[in-house]
């Protein structure tokens, strides 16, 4: 946000720092914000606060005095890998309270990160630069472009998306900072700025403990409310964030999600003695018998009874020939449960088998419809399909069955393009599909002042913080058909919308100051501008 000078203060006699804010502009309208952000910050009294001992102006620049502190940033030691957890919750602590401290005054911060927490000499965290995100506009976001990490990767989504900034948007920050203080990484990391400016809007990180297996997975619900996209979802204050979080990391914590408590039995009356039992008589004991020859002897089964039965001195009696268990029933049974395990092998087979890409075709022409199918994705997962620069939504049904028809861009390169299929933060679907050029374009002639093999190409600035109807957008362009027309598009989701044109002189190269209409949605997007021979070149640019 500027440049930091150490100096010495005669009058006060003590070391301190000069903020240099030059990126601030030198109108009247910001030199009088300015002046009521320093008075609002000035007046701010706390042990975790960086202390501001005078502001000003000089030739134009403002500039602010504020305390000089020795021990350096909270940055390193965060990149380092997780922090030891009691250190982690001091520092949170100290940040929480400054920010309660801060919001309690009316005063958001806008731009928490470890690179704004200094360390005391008792390495006690310190946080500065309040209001000067906001101060600064969207310069946070500029000096970024092109950088894997930084700012962005703080963001809330309601920052990202230019809404409303409120206390829920530094509480989003806190909870990140303690995602990578736990963790040793970010929630969103991968692919450059915009990338994870979509990110922070779009997807859900991965859980904490997922990352660190030996953290209690009642820290994945403390952090990840205090990271909903919802601002009202979150912790009303820092204070209740870090409390939870104390709580969550504590042994005894996680020794109740590893014990299960039982009731004691209820004790039992002694149970009676036994009472002796009367001698039987002999003959209550035993049954003897002669045998009587008129009785007859014993005779098998009668065939014609119902049942097996023996007949014993002229009376039929049950049979005592144990019954012949059903052999259909067992084959029955064994069936089922063959037909169980193939169904539940069928099963995990379809459920383990890697995700796949098929396409309708693998060479087609600019403007052909393409239809894209992907299987065995995570059900009801919300994926994207890429083919750089364009974005194209795609759901996944209940079986991980996705497809979706889409229409080749009608301004893409001739050539070999990587089409994937990306979720959260990786993108494990690829394939190439090669476009053909189309048979209307005509190949411009040679030209002394343009190179026949020179591709047309654009530059974009700002790229990132663009606010529809307001920000300025500036594309100059190179290497087009000299003393044409070149039609400037925004690209959104692969739909091109005409924004604005210009007439390339006779080297090939324009330049083309405009603003984007104010309907143009937020998020990811592209700038392309083509000649009237349809050769065009493309830039990706984040909007707000």
């Amino acid at each position: 946000m500027g440049v930091v000078y150490r100096a010495y203060h005669a009058q006060l006699e003590r070391e301190c720092a000069v903020k240099v804010l030059q990126a601030l502009g030198t109108d009247s309208d910001a030199t009088a914000r300015f002046r009521r952000e320093a008075q609002s910050i000035a007046r701010m009294r706390h042990p975790n606060v960086l202390n501001v001992f005078d502001f000003g102006e000089y030739e134009g620049t403002p500039y602010m005095i504020v305390e000089y502190i020795p021990g350096g940033s909270l940055a390193p030691r965060v990149k380092n890998g997780p922090l030891d957890r009691g250190a982690a919750l001091a520092y949170l602590r100290g940040i929480g309270d400054a920010l309660d401290y801060a919001h309690k005054h009316g005063i958001v911060h806008r731009d928490v990160k470890p690179a704004n927490v200094l360390l005391g000499p008792e390495d006690n965290p310190i946080l500065a630069d309040f209001g000067l995100a906001k101060l600064m506009e969207s310069s946070s976001i500029k000096s970024l472009t092109g950088v894997t990490t930084g700012t962005p990767a703080y963001m809330a989504p309601e920052q990202v998306a230019g809404s409303q900034v409120g206390p829920a948007s530094d509480r989003y920050s806190l909870a990140v900072m303690a995602y990578e203080m736990l963790t040793g990484t970010l929630p969103f990391e991968e692919g450059g700025v915009l990338e994870v400016l979509y990110a922070q809007v779009h997807k859900q990180p991965a859980v904490p403990s997922m990352i660190d297996h030996s953290l209690p997975p009642a820290v994945d619900s403390v952090i990840l409310r205090g990271m909903a996209k919802d601002p009202a979802a979150r912790w009303e204050r820092c204070k209740d964030f870090i409390g939870a979080l104390e709580i969550a990391l504590s042994p005894a914590a996680t020794a109740a999600e590893k014990t299960i408590a039982f009731t004691p039995p209820a004790p039992q009356a002694p149970k009676p003695a036994p009472v002796p039992r009367r001698a039987r008589a002999a003959a209550d004991l035993t049954a003897v018998m002669a045998a009587d020859a008129a009785a007859g002897p014993i005779r098998g089964p009668d065939p014609t009874l119902p049942h097996p039965v023996i007949a014993w001195g002229g009376f039929a009696v049950p049979g005592l020939a144990k019954p012949r268990r059903s052999r259909r029933r067992i084959a029955v049974v064994l069936g089922v449960v063959v037909l169980i395990l193939l169904v539940v092998a069928a099963a995990a087979a379809y459920l383990l088998s890697p995700p796949s890409l098929t396409l309708s075709s693998f060479a087609v022409k600019p403007g052909d419809p393409l239809t894209v199918s992907a299987d065995h994705l995570p059900p009801y997962q919300q994926a994207d399909i890429v083919l750089s620069p364009y974005l194209f939504p795609l759901l996944a049904d209940a079986f991980g069955n996705a497809t979706r028809q889409i229409e080749v861009p009608s301004d893409i390169d001739a050539g070999d393009h990587t089409l994937k299929i990306c979720w959260g933060q990786s993108c494990p679907l690829s394939t190439t599909l090669h476009v053909q050029a189309t048979s209307s374009l005509a190949t411009p002639s040679p030209s002394p002042l343009v190179s026949a093999s020179a591709s047309p190409a654009i530059s974009v600035s700002p790229t990132a913080g663009i606010v529809p109807g307001r920000t300025q957008i500036t594309v100059i362009g190179s290497n087009f058909t000299p003393d044409k027309t070149a039609v400037i598009y925004v690209v959104e989701r692969g739909n091109p919308t005409p924004v604005s044109s210009a007439t390339t002189g006779p080297t090939g190269s324009f330049s083309r100051t405009f603003m984007l209409p104010a309907k143009t949605s937020p998020g990811a997007a592209a700038i392309t501008a083509c000649d009237a021979v349809s050769h065009c070149g493309s830039a990706l640019i984040s909007i707000a």
